[in-house]
């Protein structure tokens, strides 16, 4: 499993007399390598294109393409990386780190390429730099993280007058969680990956995108057969269980329902303003006009990722106590009926991605199935039947009587093994 945090970073560097460099100064240094890198993807593109034309042609008279190493005497990624062991500043490790996500790339799109489904790629300004994970070291001190990345290669940091290849940096932690990551890298809990120096031009500052790596937890007493159903419904957010408990968790819709009620009742107001507004939105195009309506969407939609984030960290907190290995889920793609507009304004799509990502986290399988009558069929007895939901909200069996919360009802069928195929048995 590997995951990303962004770490933002207030230069630290000392020269070699011990005095502390202008982050201006550290500032330009970074921009020239952000510059030789784009150079580098580039000329890379150029080299893969021209050796794909070579092997095209060699390809028309022989019958067969010709193999990398006979050609080049390298693979296509070492002979370009070697191009480029001298006439830049870059630590030779994220160099060929750049060359081979270039190379790899180009692999990746090379068909489109033929085809004319796409252009060949070049790169521009403001590519980041990325980093060899062995070119990244972190150091904690007196409650300061701070990390040290290899950035230059040995004549260049002779030029700027410093020390060894690596610039200092000092992280700024803003929360626990990302404390406790770094701790864990330094530890070595988790395996750093190969990562990335951004530059934000917004802020104006440079953020490292931290890649780190480790093994989802096995430390849960999980068991594959234990299945939790998770129903994603119209009467409650999430309804989950395990078949035959009458145990259940459930997210209740009234905290997004009333955050939408007033949401919508602002943003209708909002509307009505702008005919009205003042000078300072009027005649600048709709976008001005329409300027504080946009900003309540954007609040929505922050609103909507905190909540999926945290609906998402109690479902799987609930299936690891009850020792769930597995988590089935409707496969929703493609809703189009009235009743499931909840789920259409709610983002299921979001809500699932973090379901599934978190449970692999944490060892859990996530299996997706048809949800096709798992809404009318009875838990119990197997009937299927449209009469089977009362309403909205409630279920009754037409054949066995059985009464229960239509949500939870969905939740016991979709906890069962093989639902599919027990559906279509009884169809």
């Amino acid at each position: 499993m590997t995951k990303v945090v962004r770490l933002a970073l207030i230069c630290e560097q000392v020269n070699k007399d011990k005095i502390v460099v202008d982050y201006k100064e550290i500032y330009e240094i970074l921009w020239e390598l952000q510059k030789q890198t784009r150079e580098i993807k580039n000329k890379s593109i150029q080299y893969c294109w021209e050796y794909n034309n070579f092997s095209s042609d060699y390809y028309k008279l022989n019958h067969e393409y010709p193999k990398e190493k006979d050609v080049l005497s390298y693979t296509l990624g070492g002979f370009v990386n070697d191009k480029f062991k001298t006439g830049n500043d870059l630590y030779s490790g994220n160099c060929s780190t750049t060359v081979r996500g270039v190379c790899s790339e180009f692999n990746n799109s090379k068909k489109d390429f033929i085809k004319g489904t796409r252009s060949i790629i070049t790169y521009k300004d403001n590519q980041p730099l990325d980093l060899h994970n062995k070119s990244i070291r972190f150091e904690y001190s007196e409650d300061i993280f701070y990390v040290y990345l290899k950035l230059l290669n040995r004549s260049a940091a002779k030029k700027n007058n410093f020390v060894n290849s690596e610039i200092k940096f000092k992280i700024i932690v803003r929360d626990n969680s990302t404390k406790q990551i770094l701790l864990r890298c330094l530890d070595g809990i988790y395996s750093i990956s190969a990562s990335k120096l951004i530059y934000d031009r917004k802020k104006k500052c440079w953020n490292l995108n931290l890649s780190y790596s480790f093994s989802a937890s096995t430390e849960n007493n999980l068991d594959k057969n234990i299945i939790l159903g998770v129903d994603l419904g119209v009467h409650y957010p999430i309804c989950a269980s395990v078949y035959g408990d009458l145990k259940r968790f459930l997210i209740d819709g009234g905290e997004i329902e009333e955050y939408r009620r007033r949401i919508e009742s602002r943003k209708h107001s909002l509307l009505k303003q702008g005919k009205n507004c003042g000078d300072g939105r009027i005649g600048h195009g709709i976008k001005t006009r329409n300027k504080p309506v946009y900003s309540i969407e954007d609040k929505i939609a922050r609103f909507r990722d905190t909540a999926n984030h945290k609906y998402s960290r109690a479902l799987i907190d609930y299936a690891i106590k009850n020792h769930c290995g597995t988590i089935q889920m409707e496969n929703l793609s493609g809703i189009t009926e009235y009743s499931d507009r909840f789920l259409k304004n709610w983002s299921y799509f979001d809500l699932q991605s973090k379901i599934e990502y978190k449970a692999k986290q944490a060892g859990i399988d996530v299996i997706y199935i048809n949800p096709q009558f798992t809404s009318q069929r009875c838990s119990k007895c197997g009937y299927i039947s449209k009469d089977n939901r009362k309403t909205q909200a409630q279920f009754c069996c037409q054949k066995c009587g059985f009464e229960a919360n239509a949500d939870y009802n969905a939740s016991q069928n979709i906890a069962i093994k093989d639902i599919e195929n027990l559906i279509s048995k009884n169809q």
